[in-house]
């Protein structure tokens, strides 16, 4: 009877501190792909589900350095050119209002850069911090426009990982 009530006692005991222990953290999936390369290429990029990408990088540190592109290989934004040229991309941030950026746009992709005085990257950084989805629509001026979605959750954390591994200072 003595090694029963001992069972017993040992068992409740382990089974009282197994349940008080806190259950794994769940981690949610985040689906940015960090990439960095000799001579300071870094970034991050999300895929959409045809294969559209998201891409925050930075080709060399330094200040104002970090752009972002859409690329759609599988579809035509622009004629082919050497320069870009400046078209109307719709940005809708988890489902807020839509706000409308110009953007310079090649035959499949389009880029807003940090160089320059206009703040469509600065403004495009800032609806995607702490954002779970973003949702565009790239006129393309040659014909139907281009929607893309993508989810970006974890968005702030990797702008910020970018920013830092560029030794740039993020947008206000």
């Amino acid at each position: 009877m003595k090694k029963l009530v001992l069972a017993v006692s040992v068992t409740a005991l382990a089974t009282a501190g197994y349940a008080q222990e806190p259950a794994p953290a769940q981690q949610a999936a985040v689906p940015w792909e960090v990439f960095s390369e000799d001579g300071g290429r870094n970034g991050a990029l999300v895929k959409s589900a045809d294969g559209s990408q998201l891409v925050l990088k930075c080709d060399k540190p330094g200040r104002r350095e970090v752009h972002a592109i859409v690329l759609a290989p599988s579809k035509k934004l622009a004629v082919p050119n050497d320069r870009p040229i400046s078209r109307p991309i719709r940005f809708q941030f988890d489902g807020g209002a839509p706000k409308t950026e110009s953007w310079g746009f090649y035959e499949h992709h389009a880029i807003a850069q940090g160089k320059t005085s206009d703040r469509a990257l600065a403004r495009f950084i800032a609806g995607l911090r702490g954002t779970s989805n973003v949702k565009m629509r790239l006129d393309t001026g040659i014909g139907s426009d281009v929607d893309l979605e993508f989810d970006v959750a974890g968005s702030q954390e990797v702008i910020s990982r970018v920013y830092d591994s560029c030794n740039d200072n993020e947008p206000a």
